[in-house]
């Protein structure tokens, strides 16, 4: 684990860095702004309390003017504070930090631990740092001091992100991906399916219409495309296209590609309800997929899933971590 967080060391300092210079609040901020508000006084005002451990009105508020100017920078002439009220920005604000010690917390408690090499390895290896390809302190003090930071201030920043990464690590260890699931996956998305099919505008009374006429293409002796056509429904027969794929006339896209994705040759669908519309599809043709050119792109797909796995189990666990904490916001934001 200690060489690939030390791979992606480099990458994640010169992110950070360009996140101290441009004032953009990410987590490595956050969860520096964290650490200089942890334990202050008893006195000092309390946005939240995360399992009893304190969020500080004044930790709060230069999150939120970090995060204030980083998209004021972004939107340049089009920010107002409108656009502020619009992306409720102190409730995220305060959510980040939150989640940030939640992290924090279970990082804690599953012993996990940042050596001086790991951190003196982020700080040493950040190109922004040095000079003719070597770190110099000096340097390494003036930028920082430039943007208004103490060494250890940041170096506590990058303390909290590598504890996350390393909490990551841990959490996403049991995602798998076997060579069926990646084949499974590649097929879905690389075969070409035709379908024919009728839509109508979303209400009870079409539904009850559509699932009347399903009902009916069951009854032996009554062709499909004759009780299409005694219906006076209009069918519509797309040219042949892959999942996900934009088809011109349903409004409904999702509803209608999950639909055909359960479907067989030749099979009828049952009332698929859209936003917009009700559908009935049958599934006319799939075409095949050959296993040569899974083969010549299985290790990508693999690695593609992979990620995804990896993504859900991180944020399945996140939102269970926060599930059985003791969250209090305990003042109004604003």
């Amino acid at each position: 684990m200690l060489r690939s967080i030390r791979h992606n060391i480099k990458y994640l300092s010169i992110t950070l860095w360009l996140v101290i210079a441009s004032f953009i609040a990410t987590i490595f901020l956050v969860w520096g702004m964290q650490s200089a508000g942890r334990g202050g006084g008893r006195d000092a005002a309390v946005a939240a309390t995360v399992n009893g451990e304190r969020i500080s009105r004044l930790e709060f508020q230069r999150a939120y003017d970090q995060e204030r100017e980083a998209l004021r920078q972004m939107y340049g002439d089009r920010w107002n504070e409108d656009l502020a009220r619009e992306l409720n920005l102190p409730y995220r604000v305060l959510d980040g930090l939150i989640t940030s010690r939640l992290l924090l917390q279970e990082a804690e408690r599953h012993g996990l631990r940042v050596s001086r090499e790991e951190l003196a390895a982020v700080v040493m290896e950040n190109p922004l740092f040095a000079e003719e390809g070597k770190f110099r302190p000096e340097r390494y003090r003036r930028l920082l001091e430039a943007n208004r930071l103490t060494p250890e201030r940041y170096e506590d920043a990058i303390r909290q992100g590598l504890l996350q990464q390393k909490l990551a690590t841990l959490i996403q260890a049991s995602a798998k991906v076997s060579e069926a699931e990646a084949w499974e996956a590649f097929r879905t998305a690389k075969e070409k399916v035709r379908v024919a099919y009728v839509s109508l505008p979303r209400s009870a009374e079409n539904k009850a219409r559509l699932e009347n006429l399903q009902g009916q293409v069951g009854q032996q002796g009554t062709p499909w495309e004759t009780l299409l056509q005694n219906s006076g429904l209009k069918v519509k027969r797309p040219d042949p296209f892959v999942f996900g794929a934009a088809v011109a006339e349903p409004p409904d896209n999702r509803a209608f590609h999950l639909a055909i994705l359960r479907l067989k040759k030749g099979e009828w669908s049952p009332v698929v309800e859209g936003g917009k519309s009700v559908f009935l599809i049958r599934l006319l043709d799939r075409e095949a997929v050959p296993r040569q050119a899974f083969e010549r792109e299985k290790e990508t797909w693999t690695q593609k899933l992979l990620s995804e796995k990896r993504l859900q189990l991180w944020v399945a666990w996140i939102h269970e971590v926060r599930r059985r904490s003791k969250i209090d916001v305990t003042q109004e934001l604003g």
